[in-house]
């Protein structure tokens, strides 16, 4: 299968860490499911640059060569990549929020894929599977939170799951 017909993700220039580290985990995607050849992913990647983003990678192409950009390896492209769109102090904000990141009035599931977001930035909080499970069944409500503790589950999907079916057993 052919790059294109992957229907590769375009990126607009978003500076957003989120948007930015998704748009790079689809993009890596299409290139295994297209079996891109690593000195080529850079040259495919330019072609879905949308928007103002064009004029960054026109910026790069011209103080490093066009030829040198274009050869770079995809590792050298998404770390000059993650400094444009990924700023710093993005990051930090958002590792901040994941670390006052409470249930409160979301459901579980959006609970969950908050924490899911969010934690991506916040590595050193989740990077061992125990602080990743005391992290999340802290932020629970009250009630949950309690009934996911006693289970003392290993893993995060055991918390999730378990958080899951205390509050289907609290909707009865």
């Amino acid at each position: 299968m052919t790059f294109m017909n992957c229907k590769p993700p375009i990126f607009n220039g978003e500076i957003d860490p989120i948007l930015s580290s998704t748009w790079i985990m689809e993009i890596e995607g299409t290139f295994d499911t297209s079996k891109c050849a690593d000195e080529d992913k850079v040259i495919y990647a330019e072609t879905i640059l949308k928007g103002e983003v064009i004029h960054w990678w026109g910026m790069v192409k011209e103080v490093r060569g066009c030829e040198v950009a274009k050869s770079m390896s995809l590792d050298e492209f998404l770390i000059i990549f993650k400094e444009m769109f990924c700023p710093r102090t993005t990051v930090k904000q958002l590792e901040e929020e994941f670390l006052r990141l409470e249930q409160g009035n979301m459901t579980v599931r959006e609970y969950t894929t908050k924490f899911m977001e969010k934690s991506r930035f916040s590595e050193f909080y989740v990077s061992i599977e125990e602080r990743r499970v005391e992290r999340y069944i802290w932020g629970l409500r009250t009630a949950i939170c309690e009934f996911v503790q006693i289970q003392k589950p290993g893993t995060f999907q055991s918390a999730v799951d378990a958080a899951e079916g205390r509050k289907r057993e609290m909707n009865r």
